[in-house]
């Protein structure tokens, strides 16, 4: 499966909808493994928080905006199984290193923004302080 844009957008239409808009929306960036490794190419968007927010594809650069609150790089198996099964595999891919995720703010930040209920979903272990 190639990591074309109806993909992207048939894998990001399978994640859940936020239960309740923030105030402060961070975006979850999906970026293509090789995309990665280039620094170059194309990061999906993913505004969990702002219904209104469709996903959006923006030019990746191997630098993160200031509104990405997590990056997921995410291999083409991944993202087959996503397009086929939805968000309940990711946990599953995470674990097998098929996709990797990076936090890129601060867990108040990402709890601010409606993200605890993504984290936990992913299965990630973050320290309470």
């Amino acid at each position: 499966m190639r990591q074309d844009a109806a993909t992207w957008q048939r894998a990001l239409a399978a994640l859940p909808a936020a239960p309740c808009e923030v105030s402060k929306a961070l975006a979850v960036a999906f970026v293509g493994n090789e995309d990665f490794a280039a620094k170059h190419g194309s990061a999906w968007l993913w505004w969990p928080g702002s219904p209104g927010r469709g996903a959006q594809r923006c030019d990746f650069d191997g630098r993160f905006a200031a509104d990405w609150g997590m990056l997921l790089v995410v291999s083409e198996v991944a993202l087959e199984a996503v397009c086929a099964e939805g968000e309940s595999c990711m946990a599953g891919q995470v674990r097998r290193g098929r996709i990797m995720p990076f936090l890129l703010q601060q867990m108040e930040a990402l709890e601010a923004a409606g993200l605890t209920d993504f984290l936990e979903s992913l299965e990630l272990a973050t320290p309470k302080h």
